[in-house]
């Protein structure tokens, strides 16, 4: 659920529920990033403390986005994605939380160009 806006990583402030805390119930606000040492159940072996996207262009009703992921402020990995407005599908589905946190941006995203 959408309750702010601003240059939040997902393009506004959601709340929702930790999947990794699911089972203790714990809700979190956590789509800004580097929890690593501050939340209790982030995961210390994971290669990245944040992702980032950004709109690269959109044409022809196909938005193309980059997206980074960053640990200790650095970028470690980074790719492309491009969302089909029309089927409103992903051109190569990503996977996992990446997708999850692709999709809420891409459909912020077009929410606001409208």
């Amino acid at each position: 659920m959408e309750w702010g806006s601003g240059r939040a990583p997902l393009g506004g402030l959601f709340e929702g529920v930790c999947e990794i805390a699911l089972g203790a119930g714990e809700a979190r606000l956590c789509n800004f990033g580097y929890g690593r040492g501050l939340c209790p159940s982030f995961p210390e072996a994971t290669v990245a403390d944040a992702v980032r996207f950004s709109v690269a262009g959109s044409s022809d009703g196909v938005v193309k986005m980059v997206w980074i992921l960053e640990k200790d402020h650095a970028p470690v990995e980074h790719g492309f994605l491009e969302y089909r407005e029309s089927t409103r599908e992903f051109v190569e589905k990503p996977e996992g939380v990446l997708g999850a946190q692709a999709r809420v941006f891409v459909e912020t995203y077009l929410g606001r160009r409208t």
